[in-house]
Parts: C-alpha cells; structure tokens; sequence
C-alpha cells in the first residue's frame, strides 16, 4: 500500500503532520476522524529513492521487536506508566527506525489513541498478529501477558528460521563452491587440453566433445549466458510475486524432496503456536484464523486456513472443516478436534506445536547428513565426467601410437 502524507489539526487544535500507509486517501481521512483530527491535507507520498534514506534507516528486524516487547513488559510489571515505559525504551532503542516508531506511537497515544490504535499505524513495522494481540490484552487487561506471550511467539519463530537457514547454509556454500570450481576449470585448464586435442588426427569420445561443446559455451557465449541467466531469475522473482506464482511457488516448497517436509512441519508449528497464542489472548476464533491464515508465511495453507474460516462462520465448528483439507496432517487434525471436544483446545494446540518443534529439531539436524551423501556422489558424477573427457582421448592416443 502507498505512503500518505497528511497536515490535520488535533482536539487541542495543534496542527499535526505525519505520514501513514494506507489503501487511498479516503482511508486516510477515515482514520483521521476516528481520531478526532481534523484533515487539512492528504496527498500521497511520492515514491523515490533515496540514498541518504536507504542508508540512514534500518529495517527492523523481529529480534528488535522482541527486544522492545521483552523491555516493555518488564517496565510494565514494575508499575511504570506505559507513557513513560515508551518514552524510556525510545531512548533505550539502538534501531533508528524503530526509535522514530516509538516516539511517533507516544504522541499518538498521548493524543488519545489507545496502544493498538497507534501500533496500527505502523504495519510495516508492527505485525497483524501483535497488533490484534495488543488490542486483545488491553482489552481484557491481560498487557503485560500479551506482550510476554507475543514476543516468546516471534523469538521462537525466528529461531527456527535460524535452523533451517543453518541447515541450508552448507550444502549452498558446497553447491556455489562446486560450480565456481567447474567454471574455473572451463576457462583455465580445460584449454590446454583443447588445444592438445584438435592436434590429434582422432575422433574425439562423447564425454570430451560434451566438455569441448561447455567450454565453447562458457568462453565464447559468457555474456549472453549471464544475461539469460539474470533475465530467467528476474521473470521467476517477478511471477512469484503474483498471486497465481506465489501460490504455485508455496505448493512446491511443501513438496519438493528433501526440504517439503521441513517447511511444512515449519509452517504447522507456526500456526498451531499462533493459534494457540491469539486464542489464549481473547481473540475471537474467526478474527484469528484470519491473522493466522496472513501470518502463516504459505498461501496455500493460508487458502486452506481461510476455508476452515468460513466452515466456522457457517457453524461447524473447527474440527470438520479440517479434516477436509488435505494439507493438514493427522496429527493436527487429531488433536485439535480432540481439544476442541473436550474444551482443551488451547493445550492441545500447544502439545501439537511442541511436536512439530522437536520434529523440525530432528529434521534440521538430520537434513545436513542426508544432503552430504548426494552432494558427494555429485561431486563423484561431475569429477568422472572430467576425468573421462580428458583421459579418454589420451588413452586412445596411447593406442595409436602402439
């Protein structure tokens, strides 16, 4: 969604200027009066880039928010005023841009904003699900749980994106050391033998006319190489992008070999754990299959989430409309529908999630040793096919000169 840049006049009749995302400027104008601001003007904001800006402004990555949450519930607990908690913590924060954020959300709530209500305008920065969370806990008076609970959620999911990221780390550096290695040996070796081959008044094996037809490729067609493989990178980045690439990008990322297992019994701790996380806060179930279904991190198990919602609204409950989708495994199925019998729904989601933890555990730490035995019976293929190519023609040679 776009930036909007907005001048209006508060309750007090100061004039504010503040930028906001959202869909157009009549959204702008809505939520302005829901604030009790008067607009002066909303124009959008125009979009340029800026090196100063990209320099300057960091991202702030999900560890900063848990540090900011872990910080504010401790204040919190020890009875300072949220006012104070934040002005505090945005002089504590070592990310600029979320020291910007803070302030920003201490003069809309001093304005009269609720914490939610000033964390909303932030979605850049603040999730769905920590927002909703927020407004669940103030809600029902629960702040200081919410926030602890939301920030063990996003430490735990950033950590087991940090195994799979781990996990994945060693076969790509082996993969990128193996195709630098090849070409390096295209273009640096490969042409001695060349040249010692055209002078030989044989017919050259299979194996060598192949290596021959590469190198050819590789020194004579770089560029265009380089442009193709940059412009077929390019279109996929684009396609996955769409609603219809994404979707078939998810698809294949739960069943490709190898990884498809892992990223599902991923995104199934995920979901359970959220779940579970919302529910306990108060969110009423509709509204928190619909931030789970955005916050599961796969379209197709979003689609699959979002179905399940529409069985609830029609009365059906959970358990019914899950076992029809074929993407949630037993196991989930199972226990949900066990809790959701005997009214332990919430336990049952957390056993669920500590199943899959321990699971993905095991799974990354097994990935590395399955990888390694096809990683070298790769690098066997890629070596044979080399020494064939060369020595076959020098065998043959050996021949004719008996």
């Amino acid at each position: 969604m776009p930036n909007y840049e907005y001048r209006a006049l508060d309750q007090t009749g100061s004039e504010v200027s503040e930028t906001m995302e959202a869909s157009d400027e009549t959204a702008v104008a809505v939520h302005l009066d829901s604030m009790g601001y008067f607009p002066l003007n909303i124009k959008e904001e125009r979009q340029g880039f800026s090196l100063d800006m990209q320099l300057t402004k960091k991202r702030v990555k999900d560890p900063d928010i848990v540090v900011f949450s872990k910080q504010l519930v401790t204040l919190l607990k020890a009875g300072v005023p949220l006012l104070s908690c934040l002005e505090v913590l945005s002089e504590q924060t070592e990310n600029e841009r979320l020291q910007e954020v803070v302030q920003k959300i201490y003069v809309d709530i001093e304005s009269g904003l609720s914490f939610s209500e000033a964390l909303e305008m932030h979605p850049d920065v603040f999730s769905d699900i920590y927002t909703n969370s927020i407004r669940a806990g103030e809600t029902g008076g629960a702040l200081e749980t919410v926030l602890e609970r939301i920030a063990d959620l996003m430490e735990h999911d950033y950590e087991t994106k940090a195994k799979v990221k781990s996990a994945m780390r060693y076969p790509m550096i082996v993969v990128i050391s193996l195709v630098l290695a090849f070409i390096a040996l295209m273009l640096l070796v490969v042409p001695t033998f060349i040249e010692l081959f055209s002078r030989m008044n044989v017919d050259l094996p299979l194996p060598t006319r192949i290596l021959i037809g590469i190198h050819d490729v590789i020194a004579g067609y770089w560029h265009v190489s380089l442009v193709l493989l940059a412009g077929l990178y390019f279109a996929f980045k684009k396609y996955i992008k769409t609603k219809k690439g994404a979707f078939h990008w998810d698809q294949f990322r739960i069943k490709v070999p190898l990884f498809g297992d892992l990223n599902l019994k991923t995104a199934m701790s995920r979901f359970t754990r959220m779940f579970e996380t919302l529910n306990t806060c108060g969110v009423p179930i509709v509204q928190t299959l619909e931030i789970t279904s955005r916050t599961v991190g796969n379209l197709v198990i979003s689609r699959e989430i979002e179905r399940i919602s529409h069985g609830v609204l029609e009365g059906k409950g959970i358990a019914e409309p899950l076992e029809g989708a074929d993407i949630f495994p037993p196991l989930v199925v199972r226990m949900i529908s066990i809790g959701e019998k005997s009214g332990s729904l919430d336990q049952m989601l957390v056993n669920v999630s500590k199943h899959y933890d321990s699971e993905i555990e095991y799974s990354v730490k097994s990935l590395t040793s399955m990888i390694e035995p096809i990683l070298t019976v790769v690098m066997g293929v890629v070596v044979l096919f080399l020494a064939l190519a060369i020595f076959m023609p020098m065998w043959d040679l050996t021949k004719l000169a008996r």
